[in-house]
C-alpha cells in the first residue's frame, strides 16, 4: 500500500451499517371518557407523526390536546413516548407517571418507564419495572417481549428466549414477536432460526414492509448482499414512503460498490425526512468512495446542522462526524489540500492534484504531507528527478509530519497510532524515491534508499514489508546479483505467501543462475507495477537439453504458484510462456497470447511461430 492509499483508508475507522429495524412498542390505550372519534385520530395522527419521527411536531399537538382532555392517558402516554425518542427521560417519566395515576395498572407505562431507566444506566431499577409491568398484566404477549429485549441487552440470552418464547405462545399470530425473537437468534448466531422467524413473520404479514426489511438485515450480516436486495426491494414495492428502506437498500448497493445507486437511494431517503442523521452520513461516505470531497462536505456540513438542532445526540457519531469535518472540511488545514489531491490523483487527474497541492504548498509552504503526496503525482506522469526533489523536501520536513499528525483528528490522543503513521510515512516515502531511481536506472543509488526504507519499516502487523524486500530484489535482478535476489524473494514470500510478484521474479533469478540458459536482455519496463521488466533469455537449440534442468523446473513452478494465486497476472504468462519455449513445450504460445490479452507487451521474437 502507497502513502496515498494509506490516508484514503485512514480517513474512517468506523462503519455504518443498515439501521436496524425495532419493533415499535404496542400501544393498547385506556378507553377514556371522550369519544371514540378522538381516540381514532389521537392514534391516526400520533403514529404518523412517530412513523415520520416528527417528534416536535406530535409533542405539541398532544401537549394542546392534553389542555382540553388533561386525564387522558392515550395522550399522556403519547407525550412520553415522544419525549423518549427525543431523550427528554424526565419529561417521558413525569408523563408516563401522569398516566399511571389515571390508570393504575397501566403495564405498558411501567414498561416504558423502565426503558427510560434502562437508557439512563440504571439496570437494575429498569429490570425491576419491566418484572412489575410483566406481573401487573401477565397476559399481555408485548411486555414479554420488551422484557426479553431488555434482558438481551443485559445479555440474560436464556431469559431473553424465555420470554420472546412466552410471547409468541400468548400471541402466535403477532408478526412482531417472530421478528424481534429472530433478530434475538440472528444477534446470538443462529442465523438459520433467525430466519427461519422472519419467513414466518412474512407468511403471518404478506403485506407488511417489516419482516423483508427484517430478513434484508440477516441476510446483509451475513454479506449475503443479493438476497438482502431481493428483500428490500419487495419492501420497497410493499411501502415506498420509508426512509428507512431507501437508507437500507443504498447500504446494501454501498456493499456491492454500487455508489452512484447508493447516494441516489440516500437521496430518496433525505427526502422523506430531512432531520435523520444516518442518509446524510451514509452517502457523505459514498461520496468520499466516489472522490466527491465537496459533496461529501456538504452532507457533513448538513449532519452538523442536524446536531446543533439536537437531531443527533449519539456522542460516538458526533465525535466522528467533527473529525472528518476536520480532516477534510476545513481549509485552514493542510489535509484539506492533500485529501483533495488524493481525490484527483486516484482518479488519474493528475494535473487537477498538482494544482490542489500547489495550492495547498502556497499556504503550508513546509508541509511534509503536501510535499510527498506532490512527488507521488510527479512520480505517476514519470517527472522521476522532480518527484526525487519534493520526496527528499518532505523528508527534510519530516518533524513538520510529526505536527501534523499530533494534531490530526484522526490520531488524537492516541499516540501509538501517531508513531506507527509516522514511521509509514519515513518507510513509504523512501519506498518511492527508491521506485524514481529504478526508472531512472541508477541502480546503486536505489539499493542505498532502498535499504534506508527497509530499516524505517514499522513494527506492525498490517504493513506490507514484503513488497519492500520485492523491490530490493529487484535491484539484485538488475544488478545481475541473482543470489541476493533470491534471498529477498524468498522473505517476501515468508512474509506474504500470497504475493505472486515475488515468485516470478524469483522464478528469473533463478533461470538467471541455469548453466542451461543465457542472460540475453535485461531493461526496467515501461510499466513497473505490471511488467517490471523485459526479459529474454538465449537457449541452445538443441534436442539434447535437459528438460529435466532443477533451476528451470524449478522456476517454471514458481511462476505456476503465480498463476495458480492471481489468474489474471499478466507478467508471470509472459515470463512461464519464455520458459515453456526454452523447455520446448508446445503450449508455450498460449501464455504469450494470455500475457498480451492483459496488457503486457510480448517482444516480437518471442511470438515468432504463434498464430496471433
Amino acid at each position: 500500500m502507497t502513502i496515498n492509499t494509506h490516508l484514503k483508508n485512514a480517513k474512517q475507522d468506523t462503519t455504518y451499517i443498515m439501521k436496524r429495524f425495532v419493533v415499535s412498542t404496542l400501544f393498547i390505550f385506556f378507553i377514556s371518557s371522550h369519544n371514540a372519534q378522538s381516540i381514532e385520530q389521537h392514534e391516526k395522527i400520533g403514529d404518523s407523526l412517530l412513523t415520520a419521527g416528527q417528534y416536535d411536531v406530535a409533542i405539541t399537538y398532544f401537549e394542546k390536546e392534553l389542555q382540553e382532555f388533561p386525564k387522558n392517558e392515550q395522550i399522556l402516554r403519547y407525550l412520553g413516548y415522544n419525549h423518549i425518542a427525543k431523550n427528554n427521560f424526565d419529561q417521558g417519566e413525569k408523563y408516563y407517571t401522569e398516566a399511571l395515576s389515571v390508570n393504575p395498572k397501566c403495564g405498558r407505562c411501567y414498561n416504558n418507564i423502565a426503558r427510560i431507566y434502562y437508557l439512563k444506566g440504571n439496570t437494575r431499577k429498569a429490570l425491576e419495572l419491566a418484572n412489575k409491568s410483566v406481573n401487573i398484566d401477565p397476559k399481555d404477549a408485548s411486555l414479554y417481549a420488551s422484557r426479553a429485549k431488555l434482558k438481551e441487552a443485559l445479555n440474560n440470552k436464556y431469559g431473553a428466549l424465555i420470554d420472546y418464547n412466552k410471547a409468541i405462545e400468548i400471541d402466535p399470530t403477532h408478526p412482531g414477536y417472530f421478528l424481534e425473537r429472530g433478530s434475538y437468534y440472528a444477534n446470538t448466531g443462529n442465523v438459520t432460526s433467525g430466519l427461519a422467524d422472519m419467513t414466518r413473520a412474512i407468511e403471518l404479514a404478506p403485506e407488511s414492509y417489516n419482516p423483508y426489511f427484517s430478513r434484508a438485515n440477516i441476510y446483509y450480516d451475513q454479506q449475503r448482499h443479493k438476497e438482502a436486495l431481493k428483500d428490500i426491494n419487495k419492501a420497497i414495492e410493499l411501502d415506498s414512503t420509508q426512509q428507512s428502506l431507501y437508507t437500507g437498500r443504498g447500504s446494501i448497493y454501498a456493499a456491492l460498490q454500487e455508489d452512484q445507486k447508493a447516494i441516489d437511494d440516500y437521496s430518496k431517503a433525505i427526502a422523506i425526512n430531512k432531520n435523520y442523521f444516518l442518509p446524510y452520513l451514509n452517502r457523505a461516505l459514498s461520496y468520499y468512495q466516489l472522490e466527491n470531497l465537496d459533496a461529501s462536505c456538504a452532507d457533513y456540513n448538513a449532519l452538523n446542522s442536524l446536531i446543533e438542532k439536537g437531531n443527533l445526540t449519539d456522542e460516538v457519531i458526533i465525535s466522528d462526524i467533527k473529525k472528518s469535518i476536520e480532516d477534510i472540511c476545513n481549509p485552514e488545514k493542510p489535509s484539506y489540500y492533500y485529501q483533495r489531491g488524493v481525490a484527483h490523483y486516484n482518479l488519474a487527474e493528475f494535473d487537477k492534484a498538482l494544482n490542489i497541492y500547489d495550492e495547498g504548498l502556497a499556504k503550508f509552504p513546509e508541509s511534509g504531507m503536501l510535499l510527498s503526496f506532490k512527488g507521488n503525482t510527479l512520480l505517476a506522469i514519470e517527472k522521476y528527478e522532480k518527484a526525487i526533489e519534493f520526496y527528499t523536501y518532505s523528508l527534510e520536513k519530516k518533524e513538520s509530519v510529526k505536527d501534523e499528525i499530533a494534531v490530526h483528528p484522526r490520531f488524537e490522543k492516541e499516540s501509538k497510532k501517531q508513531t506507527s503513521f509516522y514511521d509509514r510515512f519515513l518507510a513509504s516515502t523512501n519506498l518511492s524515491i527508491t521506485e524514481c531511481l529504478i526508472y531512472l536506472d541508477r541502480m546503486d543509488e536505489a539499493l542505498i534508499k532502498i535499504n534506508e526504507a527497509i530499516a524505517l519499516i514499522p513494527d506492525v502487523v498490517d504493513f506490507n514489508k514484503e513488497f519492500y524486500y520485492n523491490i530490493r530484489g529487484h535491484i539484485y535482478l538488475n544488478m545481475n546479483k541473482n543470489e541476493l535476489a533470491i534471498k529477498d524473494f524468498k522473505t517476501s514470500i515468508e512474509l506474504n505467501k500470497k504475493f505472486p510478484a515475488a515468485y516470478v521474479n524469483m522464478a528469473i533469478a533463478k533461470m538467471n543462475l541455469s548453466k542451461k540458459v543465457k542472460f540475453s536482455t535485461f531493461t526496467v519496463g515501461s510499466n513497473f507495477k505490471n511488467q517490471p521488466r523485459n526479459v529474454s533469455w538465449s537457449f541452445p537449440n538443441t534436442s539434447s537439453f535437459k528438460k529435466s534442468e532443477s533451476n528451470i523446473k524449478a522456476a517454471l513452478s514458481d511462476c505456476n504458484t503465480a498463476i495458480a494465486i492471481n489468474k489474471n497476472y499478466g507478467f508471470a504468462y509472459y515470463i512461464r510462456g519464455q520458459i515453456k519455449q526454452i523447455l520446448q513445450s508446445s503450449d508455450y504460445c498460449m501464455d504469450f497470447l494470455t500475457a498480451q490479452r492483459l496488457g503486457l507487451i510480448v517482444e516480437d521474437n518471442l511470438l515468432k511461430g504463434c498464430i496471433q
